[in-house]
């Protein structure tokens, strides 16, 4: 009987805390991660290196393109190089701006890599900081910007906090 009991006083307990959690309010958070990511000072350390990095290939490869157009400015005017050399020289300069556009897509390539594992390490710690703040402020979900651009309605309010997560993560990087 005390077992019936004790079984029955747990169940309306549990029903009773089931239908009062249902009941309170859904915190809800939302975070910009393109504004985290690019408004941090890590992001913007990163993106001034790969700018820096960027300008620096270009650099180079405006170098070599100059190159190559001087080399057709001379074929141009040469009136005393034989057909064959001529030929010999076009050639040349076709496989010399064959190889300058195949430099360029790879160094496109590697830019791109570059970027994205630049960008996966911050997103990683950010995620961590969201995690943290999330908890810290108690919110039951945090969703991307996009995400929550997607709901068209809903009876709980949505918080943006992405200043929030900057400002936090900002600090976890000046202590490291």
């Amino acid at each position: 009987m005390r077992l019936k009991l004790s079984v029955l006083l747990a169940i309306l307990f549990l029903a009773f805390s089931f239908s009062a959690y249902a009941q309170a309010a859904l915190k809800v958070g939302f975070i910009n991660m393109n504004k985290a990511i690019n408004e941090s000072n890590e992001g913007k350390r990163s993106k001034k290196f790969l700018e820096s990095q960027f300008a620096k290939t270009k650099q180079d490869l405006d170098k070599k393109k100059a190159a190559i157009e001087e080399k057709e400015r001379e074929l141009a005017n040469s009136m005393m190089l034989t057909e064959e050399t001529k030929k010999a020289k076009r050639q040349e300069i076709q496989r010399l701006k064959k190889d300058l556009a195949e430099e360029a897509k790879r160094m496109q390539k590697s830019f791109r890599q570059d970027e994205a594992r630049h960008t996966k390490n911050i997103l990683q710690d950010i995620l961590s900081v969201v995690k943290t703040v999330a908890a810290a402020d108690e919110y039951d979900v945090v969703l991307e910007y996009n995400m929550s651009q997607a709901i068209l309605y809903s009876k709980y309010p949505f918080k943006d906090i992405t200043e929030k997560v900057i400002l936090e993560y900002n600090k976890l990087q000046n202590i490291q």
